[in-house]
């Protein structure tokens, strides 16, 4: 009987636990640990899970595949504290949104006998905690694969089952352009969010502002209510291209600010050149017809490999080692 383990039991390792226990797949054992008791006992109550550990090493040491759905800047230690108790052909994976760093903690980290495949599924909500977490989170979404350079195609196979189980689209996709891509589409967006937030809101006119504030501003601003652990972690861990697209954003808004302070250039019809050219990028996009590489892998198709270019991957140091957030795993108190 294979055995999932799940290490962070918030939104995304329930709700994967969720989409697993609804999936075609059968005689799964999934269990869950965190190191937050109140994330445990919503896990437990959220029927997820076949067992929900306090403890860190006897959730792993007999697991088939570990995911890491804990903040990014947490999986460092982890992976260095897990990886001597894990069982020989272990598969670990993790749903971090910045790859890079990960697979080089992966590498640093965990033994020969154990595989990494790195993942991003591209789902998410700005509610947290296993309370929203939601069996259809992952449905008909992108789910990045990015197998370290030692993985085996049978564990890159066994992680991909696991995307398409849970209703995902698995992407192959280098760490690097992955971290470029989701700098744009993910981690920028959310970046503007909180500026416009930030902007407005420090007004002192912010209360007269609010009262005006509709459907447009609700929708930009949502982002800005995400998780601010979760968030700070991404700007650690992926903060060179986040900076690049910020570059590229404020490039952007001064053109905008060129043409709005020119009268001339307000009456050239340059304005409403850009506005079409926007609606119309959005309107493909909405309408999937945006012209890409079909690089959407199917379980018959090879394993890609991605030769000695992975070796220039930017790699980082960020942060510490964070060895006081697994002083609190498995306090002696609690009852398992």
């Amino acid at each position: 009987m294979p055995t999932i383990s799940i290490i962070g039991t918030g939104l995304m390792g329930t709700s994967l636990a969720l989409a697993l226990r609804g999936s075609a797949l059968r005689d799964l054992t999934i269990i869950g640990t965190d190191l937050e008791h109140a994330s445990r006992t919503g896990a437990q109550k959220s029927g997820a899970f076949d067992h929900v550990e306090n403890r860190l090493i006897p959730a792993v040491d007999t697991a088939d595949i570990v995911v890491l759905a804990t903040p990014l800047m947490a999986m460092e230690a982890l992976l260095e504290v897990i990886g001597p108790e894990l069982p020989d052909d272990c598969v670990v994976t993790d749903v971090g949104s910045s790859k890079a760093i990960v697979l080089k903690w992966a590498e640093e980290h965990l033994p020969d006998r154990v595989n990494f495949v790195a993942g991003h599924p591209m789902a998410g909500s700005e509610a947290s905690g296993p309370l929203n977490a939601d069996a259809n989170l992952f449905a008909n979404k992108v789910y990045c694969v990015i197998p370290s350079r030692n993985a085996t195609e049978r564990a890159v196979s066994e992680v991909t089952t696991m995307v398409e189980a849970v209703g995902a689209k698995p992407l192959f996709i280098g760490a690097e352009e992955h971290d470029s891509f989701v700098a744009a589409a993910s981690h920028l967006p959310f970046i503007l969010s909180v500026a416009l937030v930030g902007c407005t809101s420090k007004s002192p006119n912010w209360q007269e502002i609010s009262e005006l504030a509709a459907s447009g501003y609700r929708d930009i601003s949502r982002l800005a209510s995400g998780d601010v652990t979760m968030h700070r972690d991404i700007c650690h861990g992926n903060s060179e291209p986040i900076v690049g697209w910020i570059d590229a954003a404020i490039q952007e808004l001064q053109e905008y600010r060129s043409i709005l302070a020119d009268p001339g250039s307000l009456e050239s019809g340059t304005l409403e050149n850009l506005f079409q050219q926007a609606k119309t990028a959005r309107t493909q996009w909405m309408a999937g017809s945006v012209q890409q590489d079909n690089r959407i892998i199917s379980p018959q198709t090879e394993m890609p490999t991605f030769g000695d270019g992975m070796a220039q991957m930017f790699f980082g140091r960020q942060g510490t080692r964070l060895r006081k957030l697994m002083s609190g795993w498995g306090d002696s108190k609690e009852k398992k």
